[in-house]
């Protein structure tokens, strides 16, 4: 079973994770953009560099823009120099690009291809298995479940429960015990054992390490890696997982 993970942004607290990651024998692919993001400490180009010898680097535009919005020149612009910036750092082919707010269209997915990225990821969740290459989905964010993160809006007090409420026509199709929707680490174990038991291509684990930290996720997220490691999961980078993936398409 291949488990992949992915960490947006490029904070700081991205080391912490590199390291919760290495003490569980797994990997990361870390998307790094140059614009600070939300008045966070982000990592210092000599912080790329030292990650980027222990996981993998992948860019995540220039400005983090809602790229859709943007003129498709402007498109171009924000993914092929974020590939340019970040190999300039690491002096490695970057293969991976992440789109900002997991936003994309045509255009998007046209110039990253052509910008030589081996492929970019979305947002989509809830998701063991890709159509396209350069809009590849996840299986689950490490997020408050199954309240809300932050009541940001005033209707938000009288839906206190809109992840469950958005994810759960999809959980119970993938009939995921109503038990297992406590607790964001009962729903990681259940999903992953899903995965498991019904040989699906992979599991994506993706999230922000300042979300992490703000939320007090740490201890779940190191349970969780330690549940993974018991049933001997494989834990890949988004590239080496999307190198498996085209490879067996090839020889099917």
């Amino acid at each position: 079973m291949l488990m992949t993970t992915s960490w947006d942004d490029g904070y700081e607290l991205d080391l912490e994770i590199a390291q919760v990651l290495q003490d569980y024998n797994c990997t990361g692919t870390f998307y790094v953009c140059p614009k600070k993001n939300k008045n966070k400490s982000k990592l210092t180009v000599d912080d790329v560099f030292d990650l980027s010898k222990r996981h993998e680097i992948g860019a995540h535009s220039v400005t983090h823009p809602w790229l859709p919005d943007l003129a498709p020149v402007d498109i171009e612009r924000e993914i092929l120099q974020s590939k340019q910036w970040v190999e300039g750092i690491t002096n490695k082919e970057c293969k991976m690009f992440c789109y900002p707010y997991g936003a994309n269209n045509a255009h998007a997915r046209k110039y990253v291809e052509k910008a030589g990225f081996l492929g970019a990821r979305t947002v989509e969740s809830l998701q063991f298995s890709m159509a396209n290459q350069y809009a590849m989905p996840t299986t689950l964010q490490v997020a408050p479940f199954p309240g809300r993160k932050e009541f940001k809006q005033w209707w938000h007090k009288i839906d206190m429960f809109g992840p469950l409420r958005v994810k759960l026509p999809r959980l119970l199709e993938l009939h995921v015990p109503l038990g297992a929707m406590k607790s964001w680490l009962q729903l990681a174990g259940a999903l992953l054992i899903h995965a498991i038991e019904n040989d699906e291509p992979y599991f994506h684990l993706w999230g922000h390490s300042d979300e992490i930290e703000r939320y007090e996720m740490w201890d779940q997220l190191e349970k969780f890696l330690e549940f993974a490691n018991a049933n001997e999961v494989k834990c890949v980078t988004n590239s080496e997982l999307l190198e498996s993936l085209i490879g067996q398409n090839k020889t099917e």
